[in-house]
């Protein structure tokens, strides 16, 4: 009887072994999963200043689910630990998350938004989300990129010096030198503040540009 009870033992054992080995679980860990975690937002253009009085989201604003492993829902993640980051590296925060507005914990169904105004500088086409410091997937493994287009007066040349948080001279000299006024001078999107369409640099987003001029973190 023994025996027998050591061989079931055994087997048991042996099977949480495999499970384990393969990384599958079947307990909540309540750790973010990129890959069962979402993040949505309908996308568009959006204007950021590095003192964060750039144009909320509004209607990009930003929908991020969290679940574990299992797919159970992850609640009272802070909001302080969210972030974003370029999804071409360009976009440069005025300090992690404290330059975002998430709107609160998860909640029950591991939901929270993110809304308002961006506080940094650069120009990137897309933003990914960061959750603990796990960029999030929608529904699947590989990370997500939002088609929220993010432009800031704070460029200092893209592709150039890296932006330092400060609208400045080097900035305007920028904005006036590879853009103003366009047409006639090629178009360069990331100095483009203002639509109605976008497509054309004029002198509203000259005046866009002089009302943040100065403004720093």
């Amino acid at each position: 009887m023994l025996k027998g009870k050591f061989v079931v033992l055994s087997l048991v054992a042996a099977a949480l072994l495999c499970w384990q080995v393969a990384g599958v679980s079947t307990v909540n860990s309540g750790v973010v999963d990129p890959c069962n975690s979402t993040a949505s937002s309908a996308g568009g253009v959006h204007f950021i200043c590095p003192l964060g009085d750039g144009d909320p989201l509004g209607a990009a604003a930003i929908t991020v689910t969290i679940h574990d492993n299992t797919n159970a829902p992850v609640v009272g993640i802070p909001a302080a630990d969210f972030w974003l980051i370029g999804c071409n590296d360009l976009l440069v925060l005025c300090g992690g998350s404290g330059s975002i507005d998430a709107t609160g914990a998860t909640d029950a169904n591991g939901m929270t938004t993110i809304s308002g105004d961006i506080a940094g500088g650069g120009c990137d086409t897309g933003v990914r989300v960061v959750c603990q410091g796990i960029i999030l997937g929608n529904g699947a493994c590989a990370p997500i990129c939002l088609s929220i287009s993010v432009r800031s007066p704070d460029q200092r040349g893209t592709g150039g010096p890296t932006p330092d948080n400060q609208v400045t001279l080097s900035d305007l000299s920028f904005f006036a030198t590879n853009s103003y006024q366009s047409p006639p001078k090629a178009y360069f999107a990331c100095h483009d503040f203002v639509g109605g369409p976008y497509g054309t640099i004029s002198l509203a987003d000259f005046a866009k540009f002089g009302a943040h001029y100065n403004h720093a973190c």
